[in-house]
């Protein structure tokens, strides 16, 4: 667990670097990255962006997901079980500002600075001390800017002019109405002027028509410096503080496979710091050995390799940092070699090992090779986040209109660092190619009936650089795959991953594939529950199992019938009684499934790549 601390740096004073609570180093990578707010059990924070993070910081290296992100290595979160305010933890501020006191003859509505309290927590006007609320409701736009309602533009309804700013300062109250549970029980109301509004209606798209965006980015800090320089034109939408569109962390992982897995990488990587500034400056061959030789002494006393074979494996690794243009389509198709090799089991290579094993008789003819991946190590990285929507909006798309289009996500610092938060995961899995043959009779014979999907992927903010048929195929056949193995195998459906490897187009790596597998960031990794279902026995159960219960859904023939279902209807044969996975599980949101694909339909089983399986058991 990583403890959370308010800063002490631009936006915080000293004496206000307290602990504040603790989140799991995954958690800090993926929902509550920087710029998610949290709620602590005393206080409402953000997270800090990674400008505040320590040197402390544990440093990971995955050289290919470098290469993609561009970036010279990550740093895992600082994991700390000390209560010392002087220990070198994650940072946040306090978020939201707003704050109210609850006690019905106050509803002051203000500042959580203003209440008067040293240590900003309760409210003690005249009363019984209460403590203060966080506000319940922020403003954010597309862009990523973040910042308390303005309850006070709300109340007046953006007009001033019968309320002087003189005396607006704190005079706003709120007072909850039990007449309703709705947004109009919550009445906001201006002591200076008498003006009153409820809070209906505030979450529409137009509400706050006419409020312009100030650029504010909390997690930073608060002061103006920390603001965004580029002036943003979005319309501001309101949020709830703790939902789940108010922060969607965009990340990238990668697996660590050969050459990089090997037992000498792994130490080069220990030390990559040390010897590549060397490296950088081009020296002769004799100052590389010299400097290799001081750098890996510890490594070359263990003999587990020559002081020739370490300075190749180190230009080796230096050779593959200077390459130019890797992308996320390099990666996969990297992965997918490595796993067609079917066999790489070497016990000094404990960050990837894999074996192929016999596929059932009577899959002969539709899966070309089971892999067993008995030992995966997985980098995850965050990159950014975004806010509103969960996928970069299109720029036609008029609700978006201001989105700064030449970013991706959002920064999580002021400015690009050379790193990226990440965590190691370890895990074990199963990756399962089909024959190139067979899927390109099925593709031939059936493709078309995806035209409709791709078009509309075509004009959704879903991203998917691979889709094709096939592509629809190898996922819809993972996330079944992944339901029947979380009843057999012990881990639940959250636990299970899936990466597909489907050809990209024109491209001259065919992919037919997919890895199931699960990762933790224990360093014991998994308990090789999953590999076991690989053998030919288990996996042959598990998988006519699965073929059984996906030939039929509790909605068809709704659900088989369908041509349009899910996320912008993304999906056709899909729901959650049949094909939907947990959101962790899915590498696209839930969309581009169709059980149909996989199972046929209940007229004509034929449609489906292994519909005559189910043909010779149904009467």
């Amino acid at each position: 667990m990583a403890g959370i601390r308010f800063g002490s740096s631009r936006a915080q004073s000293k004496s206000k670097k307290i602990f504040v609570g603790k989140l799991r180093k995954t958690q800090l990578v993926t929902t509550f990255g920087s710029g998610a707010i949290v709620d602590m059990p005393d206080y409402s924070v953000i997270i800090a962006g990674t400008d505040y993070w320590k040197s402390f910081s544990p440093v990971l290296h995955e050289p290919n997901l470098e290469k993609m992100l561009r970036v010279s290595h990550f740093k895992e979160p600082y994991v700390s079980d000390s209560n010392n305010t002087e220990s070198h933890d994650i940072l946040a501020f306090r978020f939201p500002y707003f704050h109210f006191c609850p006690d019905e003859n106050c509803g002051r509505l203000m500042p959580y600075w203003a209440f008067g309290d040293g240590k900003d927590r309760t409210c003690s006007n005249g009363h019984t001390k209460r403590n203060i609320v966080p506000s319940r409701f922020v403003i954010a736009c597309v862009n990523g800017h973040l910042e308390d309602f303005p309850y006070d533009w709300w109340v007046h309804r953006g007009d001033f002019s019968e309320c002087s700013s003189e005396n607006r300062n704190n005079a706003l109250r709120i007072s909850f109405s039990d007449q309703t549970g709705g947004l109009e029980s919550i009445v906001i109301k201006c002591k200076a002027c008498g003006a009153t509004r409820t809070m209906a209606g505030c979450m529409g798209k137009d509400a706050l028509r006419g409020y312009h965006c100030h650029g504010r980015r909390p997690w930073l800090g608060r002061r103006k410096e920390h603001n965004d320089p580029d002036v943003c034109t979005c319309q501001m939408r309101t949020l709830q503080r703790g939902a789940s569109n108010v922060y969607f962390s965009v990340t990238a992982s990668a697996l660590t496979i050969p050459p990089w897995s090997s037992k000498i990488q792994q130490e080069i990587s220990r030390n990559w710091e040390n010897i590549e500034s060397i490296l950088a400056s081009n020296p002769n061959e004799e100052n590389i050995r010299y400097g290799v030789q001081g750098a890996f002494y510890p490594l070359l006393a263990q003999r587990i390799c020559s002081l020739d074979e370490l300075v190749e494996e180190v230009k080796r690794r230096y050779a593959g940092s200077g390459e130019g243009e890797y992308s996320g389509r390099n990666l996969r198709e990297d992965e997918y070699r490595v796993f067609c090799m079917g066999d790489y089991d070497k016990e000094t290579d404990l960050q990837f090992r894999i074996s192929r094993t016999d596929v059932p008789e009577f899959l002969e003819g539709y899966i070309e090779d089971i892999v067993l991946a008995k030992r995966l190590r997985e980098v995850l990285a965050l990159r950014g986040f975004r806010r509103i929507s969960p996928e970069q909006p299109n720029e036609d798309d008029e609700q978006f209109a201001g989105y700064h289009q030449d970013r991706d996500c959002i920064l999580l610092s002021d400015c690009e660092l050379n790193w990226l938060p990440a965590i190691e995961l370890l895990g074990e899995g199963l990756f399962i190619r089909l024959r190139e043959d067979k899927l390109v009779e099925w593709e031939t014979q059936y493709g078309k009936e995806y035209d409709t999907m791709q078009s509309r992927l075509e004009r959704s903010n879903v991203g998917c650089e691979n889709f094709s048929p096939r592509y629809v195929l190898l996922h819809t056949l993972a996330h079944l795959l992944i339901r029947q193995l979380s009843l057999e195998c012990g881990y639940s459906g959250a636990s299970l991953k899936e990466r597909i490897y489907s050809t990209y187009p024109d491209s001259n790596v065919s992919m037919a594939g997919f890895l199931l597998y699960t990762s933790s960031s224990d360093s014991d990794g998994s308990l090789g529950g999953l590999v076991r279902k690989g053998f030919p026995e288990s996996f042959e159960m598990i998988f006519r199992n699965m073929l059984q219960e996906a030939s039929w859904c509790s909605s068809d023939p709704i659900c088989i019938d369908s041509k349009a279902q899910g996320y912008d209807s993304l999906n056709y044969a899909a729901c959650h009684a049949c094909a939907l996975l947990p959101e962790t599980s899915c590498e696209m949101r839930n969309c581009l499934l169709d059980r149909a694909a996989v199972t046929g339909t209940l007229t004509d089983r034929g449609r489906g790549f292994f519909g005559a399986l189910l043909e010779r058991r149904e009467p």
